[in-house]
């Protein structure tokens, strides 16, 4: 008897449809307070090479410089999205809080953001193998 009822709970369960809620596989975005400058892609506020980064690609609008971000990591900055592509001084790497650097096409347009601590979102991390590199150096160190 307890066979026949097992078995009948079995083939209820079975060919019964299953709702459940979706496995979430991806984590929330990681979000940072960061200080956050702006800059151009002039020779006065760059390298010897103005308009291209350090990932090689051009500057444009939607790139940041990060020392603590993978090249390729998507950011949400106040609902844009931006691309790590550039890379700042490397006296920021070990800054706490992490800096980040957004490109302006225009000078006015970077002088009215200026320096600012903001939180970003970070959507991913670029180049998985590496990761967010996030210091634990004196904040004394910066400038």
């Amino acid at each position: 008897m307890n066979t026949l009822l097992f078995g009948l709970a079995l083939a209820t369960i079975t060919s019964s449809p299953i709702t459940a809620e979706p496995i979430i596989t991806h984590p929330e975005p990681l979000k940072m307070t960061v200080i956050a400058t702006a800059y151009t892609p002039r020779p006065e506020e760059t390298d010897s090479t103005p308009w291209l980064t350090a990932a090689g690609t051009r500057t444009r609008e939607g790139v940041i410089a990060s020392n603590n971000l993978p090249f390729g990591t998507k950011v949400r900055i106040d609902g844009k999205i931006y691309t790590v592509e550039d890379r700042m001084n490397r006296k920021y790497t070990n800054a706490v809080p992490a800096r980040i650097d957004i490109v302006f096409m225009s000078l006015e347009k970077a002088r009215h953001f200026g320096k600012r601590t903001i939180e970003i979102e970070v959507l991913n991390t670029g180049d998985e193998a590496h990761g967010v590199r996030i210091s634990k150096a004196d904040s004394a160190d910066e400038s």
